[in-house]
């Protein structure tokens, strides 16, 4: 296939520009989960507001200048941390998992359950399409490497469908054949794959684009209005709804609400890409003009949206020579070369887990090491390991028929404090040696201390009518003081349930999750409590992250800081409490009540020192310096 460098040029820019008319126009109703109405004269808004949309395919715009088509993961993880401060939802956890030497793609799994099916990463789907015109598989490539940052197979796999979508959109206008030939992307059997196409099924009925939208929600709907199972269905009914009109795109996404601007943002990208900047009315870019409006620190020599169309356009032309492709654009201007840096190493190695990459005192984690590229036969590997754990093996030799040793970690079973964080080296003896770092969280220790009920209720709890409850149920309530809190004796207690349950009385939270089924098999209802003591290196203020499904109590450093009696969905932060760490040991003390088989608990620390949004949760990362006591 052939495509002449301008209309190349012009299609990169209409996809820049419908990308931030989108996000411009959604971003105020982000969020906004009503049928949303506005006419085209309320559409934009008085000033453009910066995007993560666009924002982090600027930075991977730049990874790709410096590493063309060597570039990796973790090349994009390394330029995140670097140059993208966004601890938002999903992006929070790749950030804490990378720092913990977690790399894709378990970043985008381990601790990561509510946002892995997120929008973060089919938002940033378009620049691997823009810089592999015509090669549709090869963006998707790109594509699972940037979405596995901080997603799963669900989002990672809308990601490579937009992104190849966009390969293709150069040459191919109608929209269903693009999604027809790419739909494979999506993971079978999901509610994402189910939804999207059944988006389709509603526009191919006749049924009002309201209608649609009621359809979707009926039958697979997520409530949560950033998840990626319904907002890629709502982006395919923009772009089904809203014809090849830029416009009319952006308001049939805008409709259906949920996540907006990201809706919008993505279905008028590929209307502008398929138009080209030409040919978008001059109404709607006027609005938007040619600033490059950006919300990190990282700005581009030129800040305009022609500029990043043009320096996109200059790496694809280089990343299909590069790349062979096949796809030839006509009569491109002369472009620098990419860098050396660009060059692929000899050789790599990498690391897969097997099960989580987590332990507590006493655990086993077993990795195989793998390597790529070019190394010589009998390369010994050596791994290094933190203060107490042990490899086995230490040491192996590796070669090109032998890229794969397998490893298992042992965690020290004696130790006073335990780290969530665990740092191990693998190192090849190639030429050049090579070197490879990755992590094992350490999981949060919790000391059970019981578990209560009453057999029989209260004089006066139950109603006449309901007398029969007590022959069949136990009772529990969160404001009945089945201990002495927050003045119980927490050690008499932890070694009087070791006895009791002829073990010792410790549940390791790996992800967060606090359960008392881990414990105990007692049907609910009941009451349980659970204390951890964690050692912070300094003073810090912070934010303590509940997500619960029932009723609790949470105690730190003896004051009552946190209560609910309540049933709900779980999300992990339901609740939010702040505090200030101390230096050094500081207790909690949780009372659960589980009253139901769908309980789910969980508490997680984050950071409160943004000085640019004080007081605002999402802003800060979550804390990887912290330790445990072991009991």
């Amino acid at each position: 296939m052939q495509i002449s460098y301008e209309t190349y040029f012009d299609k990169v820019l209409g996809g820049w520009i419908g990308k931030s008319m989108g996000g411009a126009i959604g971003a105020r109703f982000e969020g906004c989960k009503k049928w949303i109405e506005i006419s085209p004269d309320e559409m934009f808004p008085e000033t453009v507001p910066p995007n993560d949309d666009l924002d982090l395919q600027v930075l991977w715009l730049k990874v790709l200048e410096e590493k063309g088509p060597a570039l990796t993961s973790d090349d994009l993880a390394e330029a995140w941390l670097e140059g993208c401060w966004y601890p938002f939802n999903e992006y929070g956890s790749f950030r804490r998992n990378w720092k913990l030497g977690i790399h894709p793609p378990y970043s985008g799994r381990f601790a990561n359950q509510f946002w892995e099916t997120g929008m973060g990463c089919p938002i940033r789907s378009e620049v691997w399409g823009y810089v592999f015109p015509g090669a549709p598989d090869l963006a998707a490539r790109f594509a699972y490497m940037d979405g596995t940052l901080d997603h799963t197979e669900q989002s990672v796999g809308a990601e490579q469908m937009l992104a190849a979508m966009a390969s293709m959109a150069f040459f191919v206008s109608d929209v269903r054949r693009l999604a027809a030939q790419f739909m494979h992307y999506l993971p079978q059997n999901t509610p994402i794959a189910r939804l999207t196409r059944a988006a389709f099924d509603c526009y191919d009925k006749g049924l009002t684009l309201r209608e649609a939208h009621a359809r979707l929600m009926a039958l697979e709907g997520n409530p949560e209005a950033c998840d990626a199972e319904v907002n890629v269905p709502f982006t395919f009914l923009g772009l089904l709804y809203g014809g090849n009109d830029v416009q009319e795109t952006m308001l049939a996404a805008l409709r259906c609400g949920y996540d907006t601007d990201c809706t919008l943002a993505t279905a008028a990208a590929l209307v502008g890409q398929v138009l080209g900047a030409s040919r978008i009315p001059e109404s709607l870019k006027k609005p938007i003009g040619d600033e490059l409006v950006m919300g990190i620190p990282y700005n581009r020599p030129e800040m305009t949206l022609t500029a990043l169309a043009r320096d996109t356009a200059r790496i694809g032309v280089l990343m299909s020579q590069a790349c062979a492709t096949g796809i030839e654009i006509l009569n491109p201007p002369k472009v620098a070369p990419l860098p050396p840096t660009a060059e692929a190493p000899p050789a790599r190695l990498s690391v897969e887990y097997e099960g989580l990459p987590a332990a507590a005192p006493g655990d086993s984690v077993t990795v195989t090491v793998k390597t790529e590229g070019k190394i010589p036969e009998n390369a010994p590997l050596t791994i290094e390991t933190p203060n107490g754990w042990t490899a086995e093996p230490a040491k192996a030799v590796m070669g090109p028929r032998q890229r794969t040793v397998r490893v298992t970690l042992h965690a020290p079973n004696t130790v006073a404090e335990w780290p969530m964080k665990h740092l191990f080296t693998a190192r090849l003896g190639a030429k050049p040696p090579i070197s490879y770092t990755f992590g094992v969280a350490g999981a949060a220790l919790w000391r059970f201390l019981g578990v209560y009920y009453d057999a029989v209720p209260q004089e006066g709890e139950l109603a006449p009518e309901q007398a029969a409850r007590s022959f069949h149920q136990h009772f529990v309530h969160i404001t009945r003081p089945y201990l002495d809190e927050p003045n119980l004796d927490a050690d008499r207690l932890y070694d009087q349930w070791s006895r009791v349950l002829g073990r010792p009385a410790v549940l390791s939270s790996y992800e967060y999750d606090l359960d008392p089924a881990a414990m105990v098999g007692l049907r609910e209802p009941y009451c349980a409590y659970f204390s951890r003591t964690v050692i912070s290196p300094h003073e810090q203020p912070v934010f303590f992250a509940v997500g619960n499904t029932d009723s609790f109590r949470l105690y730190f450093n003896r004051e009552l800081i946190g209560e609910r009696d309540e049933a709900t969905t779980w999300t992990p932060y339901n609740n939010l409490y702040s505090g200030t760490l101390c230096k050094g040991r500081n207790t909690f003390l949780v009372k659960l009540l589980r009253r139901n088989c769908g309980f789910r608990f969980t508490l997680a620390i984050r950071a409160n020192n943004s000085p640019e949004r004080p007081g605002n949760f999402n802003v800060n990362d979550w804390l990887t310096d912290l330790s445990d006591l072991v009991p």
